[in-house]
């Protein structure tokens, strides 16, 4: 008798995997690094052999942790940063790096489109705003500026896609939940868009076959068993896009809870039954990884790569330490005066502007460490409260937040969030909620719960919650609305195209 699924999210920054008991117990956890390459001119690329390798070895890690039998293992899944895009030629290999999402270089090219298709008649398509962070834009960057590697190109897969291929699918298939973060999905229809291919000459047969999450469509191969312990011929299943299978592992897949991933980048998620568009486009409706469904997302560039950042250039190392994290937390609601834009890699929702940059406003000589730090955290939960507001105004409700990723390990940012909210926040037993999510929808494909909502009622738990203190709640009401007001300013200084060096 099976007891347990494998699961693999491979990350921005890093690759995680684990072996999950089907009640969501996670047996085994590895984690290998899997970082961009940052070009000094803003391009940004990760190195598909590397991606590989850290999914493999990881994988193989948390098999030999678990001490799980590989043949009580039913099936592996895989989640996945998405909109990144892969070219490959007909034999699946890769042409030059992958482009990340994060890599804004199609921005000329999204702008020619948005000459062919208005921006209203592109969202009310895809359900996204115009925008380059989304595949589309690096496909047209790749067709006009890297005609060479088009003319060989294949394939244009996104990461899933292409580890799936590498660990044993015969063809090149993408799940729905990350095609709809392409640009070039019909949200409504739940296929590829025959308007948006027309309009951007982008071939059909290069994009890969859709199927719903959860989905089998390989099966494991003898040289991907070789290299991470599973048994040869292991069932291989879609699991999602990052962000839905985070969605999936919070138990986000009905009305009225709210799931919000802290991790290189922040997005708050919620389920739909039913398509949802925002009207002033400032958000996103995406394929859920509930086949079948939607959600709300609101994208935020960066968040945990922002405190990442910090830690950097004030502490010259990759993470603060607990004690010092505590001081961060006694720090007064406002930072001193200190306000943080959170747009190191631009802006997503929900403004949308890629040329925005990061700000630190109101700095003073007796500012330190402490101060900029909670600047920052307090800066990323203020956008975050802005998607927030935005799902307010569309009416959808709010019973729960959950909080899930690697910074829900940092208290006092949830602690943060939970005042800047006026909520509470939850977070997870598990806070790996990519993998739990990819590893649910491993466990309903294989048949061993009915339906993803059934299986997150069995492995999805709560492990503490974070009340909002009023006087807090009041300090950062006012601190909202400087926030507000000052961007405001900032954008209609045409602060970000100066700095662009566009006049």
């Amino acid at each position: 008798m099976k007891t347990s699924v494998a699961a693999i999210d491979c990350g921005t920054t890093s690759v995680k995997s684990a072996i999950v008991g089907l009640r969501g117990e996670i047996k085994g956890l590895a984690g290998k690094p899997s970082p961009c390459i940052q070009h000094a001119d803003g391009r940004i690329e990760a190195d598909p052999q590397g991606m590989l390798k850290a999914c493999l070895d990881s994988l193989r890690v948390a098999l030999r942790r678990s001490r799980v039998a590989p043949r009580d293992v039913a099936a592996l899944a895989v989640a996945n940063q998405r909109a990144t895009v892969l070219c490959v030629d007909r034999d699946g290999k890769t042409l030059g790096n992958a482009i990340s999402w994060q890599d804004m270089r199609g921005a000329p090219q999204i702008e020619t489109l948005r000459q062919r298709l208005p921006d209203a008649a592109y969202y009310n398509i895809t359900g996204l705003p115009n925008n380059p962070v989304f595949t589309l834009g690096k496909l047209m960057w790749v067709m006009a500026e890297d005609p060479a590697r088009y003319r060989k190109t294949a394939r244009f897969l996104l990461v899933q896609d292409y580890l799936l291929r590498q660990l044993g699918c015969a063809g090149f298939t993408c799940d729905i939940s990350n095609a709809s973060l392409t640009g070039m999905l019909d949200v409504e229809r739940l296929a590829w868009s025959p308007a948006i291919l027309q309009a951007t000459g982008i071939p059909l047969d290069r994009l890969s076959d859709l199927v719903p999450s959860g989905t089998r469509v390989g099966a494991l191969s003898r040289f991907a068993a070789h290299r991470t312990g599973l048994l040869e011929g292991t069932p291989l299943v879609t699991g999602g896009g990052d962000q839905q299978c985070a969605g999936v592992g919070a138990g986000a897949v009905a009305p009225g809870i709210i799931e919000i991933t802290l991790g290189t980048a922040a997005v708050p998620l919620c389920y739909a039954a039913t398509v949802a568009r925002d009207p002033k486009r400032r958000i996103t409706c995406c394929a859920h990884a509930v086949p079948g469904k939607w959600n709300l997302e609101g994208l935020q560039n960066s968040a945990g790569a922002c405190l990442g950042w910090v830690a950097k250039v004030t502490n010259g190392a990759r993470r603060f330490h607990k004690d010092f994290l505590t001081r961060v937390g006694n720090v007064a609601p406002g930072a001193g005066g200190i306000v943080f834009y959170p747009y190191l890699a631009g802006d997503s929702a929900p403004h949308w502007e890629p040329d925005a940059k990061g700000l630190f406003l109101g700095l003073s000589l007796h500012h330190g460490r402490h101060e900029l730090v909670r600047a920052v955290m307090e800066g990323v939960s203020m956008q975050t409260r802005a998607v927030l507001d935005v799902f307010a105004s569309l009416d959808v409700p709010v019973r729960e937040i959950r909080l899930t990723g690697g910074c829900t390990e940092i208290e006092a940012w949830n602690q943060i969030q939970a005042d800047v909210f006026g909520k509470p926040v939850s977070t997870l037993e598990t806070p790996q909620a990519t993998l739990l999510g990819a590893a649910i929808l491993a466990a309903t494909g294989l048949g061993e719960y009915d339906s993803v909502a059934a299986a997150t009622k069995q492995m999805v738990r709560i492990r503490r919650t974070y009340e909002p203190a009023d006087d807090r709640v009041a300090a950062y009401e006012a601190v909202y609305r400087k926030h507000c007001a000052i961007r405001d300013e900032v954008a209609a200084a045409r602060v970000f195209a100066l700095t662009a060096g566009r006049d």
